[in-house]
């Protein structure tokens, strides 16, 4: 069981890690972000404020790759930084108020979208589905090998 447990964790992450759905979801929110951006300015908008290092880490890409693409979000005025106050190595990221507004309208186009696509689910399948995923991840939060 396991094993099965695992293939469907992996169909599901990889749903959501997929450019090419990241350009239709784009595209069906109607909005101008490139998608190479796209997972970095969720990530940023689901964790900020938040640093290099971490979005580094949890993408799995290069310091300096996320880096760059932080200073094109920047540029494009959807998050600000600024050097931590305990260590100004560190900049801290967040959304700036166009970054707010953008994130509000992938929220919305994200959860229309799950909504039709669990048309034909119950709402007590939802709920159960609800339950399991909280426990699920609150399991993982706190797993430490």
């Amino acid at each position: 069981m396991e094993n099965e447990l695992i293939q469907a964790l992996v169909t599901i992450v990889s749903f959501f890690n997929r450019t090419d759905r990241d350009k239709a979801f784009i595209k069906d929110a109607g909005v101008k972000l490139e998608a190479t951006s796209f997972q970095l300015f969720v990530t940023i908008g689901r964790m900020q404020p938040t640093n290099v290092s971490d979005l580094a880490n949890i993408l799995g890409k290069s310091h300096s790759s996320v880096s760059r693409q932080i200073d094109k979000l920047e540029q494009k005025g959807l998050v600000t930084t600024k050097d931590a106050e305990v260590d100004a190595r560190i900049r801290s990221i967040q959304l700036s108020k166009s970054g707010e507004q953008l994130k509000q309208i992938l929220d919305t186009t994200r959860v229309n979208n799950i909504s039709m696509a669990l048309t034909s689910w119950t709402d007590a399948e939802k709920q159960s589905l609800l339950v399991n995923l909280k426990h699920l991840a609150a399991t993982l939060n706190n797993f430490e090998k």
